[in-house]
């Protein structure tokens, strides 16, 4: 599937961003140019009024996927194709609008090979891998897609009160004592919050964008649309106000965590109450580089994504229970046969 094109400042080929070289490079005439050539030329393109220059919220196509509501941002003409999140051939296309042209982009480092190889590493030696789950036509549906998200800079005047307790003991002769000691401790402060992120596409499963983190935001680089030559990306579907509650949520339970874990010397701490006063300092719509790969299996989706920036990969793989019956099986008469042959070597006779 072809997305956002960008042409060979050479021979005019289609173009692709390269995570290696941090470049984009020609497969025909091996030209490759930076982020700023590729910019250069479309000033000087529309300076001459050879071409218009696109915005990126008004222009961009994108495709619709009618069973699962995805649209997935593209400048190609797409007839039909299969739905990455649910695998739908159900697709038309759509004209995006309203969408709000991101902050910042953090760039691939990885490549498509790169997300494939470690999926096959995450598969092998499963013996009780589904037949075909991993073979070359499911995987061959991997996809770079830049996952939009809101980024939150936040401030908490954070308080704490608790329950403590504080127990020493002695003896005698005669008895055993226990003294328990009670009190009333508080903690609070200043508490600054940077980069917090909130995922801001409803489709995309929580749990997996979750245990792909944490990104490096000092790599973020200013949006340019040539960035996602190659690859997919999705518009966001949450608004920042309501992505802010997700937000808020975690950073009142991080909060309380830390002022709690600034108590210690007692036998028990009970959280009577926190309050919370959180000021959003800055917020800011970014894309992050995701693999994605959606495998359907007896009817169910299984989800694996990638982190395009630190290679960690996610997800989880079916059992076949035909094989795992088979193996029980073998297992059980493996033992069977191991237990006679001791008994018979131990002089056991029937």
């Amino acid at each position: 599937m072809k997305v956002l094109d960008e042409k060979c400042l050479n021979c005019g080929a289609t173009i692709s961003f390269n995570p290696k070289k941090n470049k984009f490079v020609c497969e025909y005439c091996r030209g490759e140019f930076t982020i700023d050539e590729i910019e250069a030329n479309k000033k000087n393109k529309k300076a001459n009024n050879l071409e218009k220059e696109f915005n990126y919220m008004e222009d961009m196509e994108g495709y619709h996927c009618n069973n699962c509501g995805a649209e997935i941002i593209s400048l190609d003409n797409i007839a039909s194709t299969t739905c990455i999140y649910c695998k739908s051939n159900a697709i038309i296309k759509n004209r995006l609008t309203g969408i709000y042209k991101p902050d910042s982009i953090i760039t691939f480092k990885y490549k498509k090979e790169d997300a494939i190889k470690a999926f096959l590493e995450t598969c092998k030696g499963r013996l009780l891998i589904p037949k075909g789950f991993n073979d070359s036509k499911n995987i061959s549906e991997m996809e770079g897609l830049y996952v939009p998200f809101w980024l939150y800079d936040l401030k908490n005047d954070a308080y704490l009160k608790a329950s403590c307790t504080r127990v020493s003991s002695w003896s005698d002769s005669r008895y055993i004592y226990t003294k328990t000691s009670y009190y009333n401790v508080e903690r609070g402060g200043e508490l600054i919050f940077e980069s917090i992120p909130n995922d801001a596409a409803t489709r995309f499963d929580d749990t997996i964008m979750n245990a792909i983190e944490p990104f490096d935001y000092k790599e973020l680089k200013e949006f340019k649309t040539s960035y996602l030559a190659g690859f997919l990306s999705e518009k966001y579907d949450v608004l920042k106000d309501s992505a802010y509650q997700n937000a808020k949520e975690r950073i009142e339970e991080d909060s309380k965590k830390y002022l709690q874990s600034q108590i210690s010397g007692y036998s028990s701490v009970i959280v009577k109450n926190s309050k919370n006063e959180i000021k959003v300092n800055d917020t800011r719509y970014i894309l992050l580089p995701v693999f994605v790969l959606n495998i359907k299996y007896n009817e169910k989706i299984y989800h694996f994504a990638m982190n395009g920036q630190t290679g960690k990969l996610v997800g989880e793989i079916p059992v076949d229970k035909k094989k795992l019956f088979l193996l029980i099986i073998i297992t059980f008469l493996f033992s069977c046969l191991l237990i006679l042959i001791v008994f018979l070597l131990l002089g056991y006779r029937w």
